[in-house]
């Protein structure tokens, strides 16, 4: 039975754009609906909670809005458009420094690798 194609670059590239893009609508549209959100206090755990919840729901609509389907770079063909939202919504929320790191890691290995085939 033939495997699917990974692509992890694909995959990490895709999840950081979400990322981004739920950060930017949660910071510059629902923070200004609910100024609560956007008045952090030491300690404010709810608040965070709720940030981070909101992102992930963020996360979630877009996936399912516009058919992305992030799960099929990492081979799995089979996850259907809820599993694959619920899955982006949660990486979109708790894992935006993770793709950053993750790109980044990418990024330098693909620069070694070409720096070691010019002559």
């Amino acid at each position: 039975m033939p495997q699917a194609g990974i692509d992890v670059t694909g995959f990490l590239t895709i999840m950081a754009s979400l990322s981004a893009a739920a950060q930017t609508l949660v910071e510059h549209v629902l923070k200004k609906h609910w100024p609560w959100l956007d008045q952090p206090k030491p300690k404010d755990n709810r608040r965070q909670a709720a940030v981070h919840v909101i992102a992930g729901v963020v996360g979630g609509l877009l996936v399912w809005s516009t058919s992305l389907h992030p799960l099929q770079y990492l081979g799995m063909t089979t996850a259907g458009m809820w599993t694959n939202a619920l899955a982006a919504g949660v990486l979109v929320s708790y894992g935006g420094s993770l793709f950053d790191e993750g790109l980044g890691a990418i990024r330098a290995y693909k620069k070694a690798q070409e720096s070691l085939r010019k002559p």
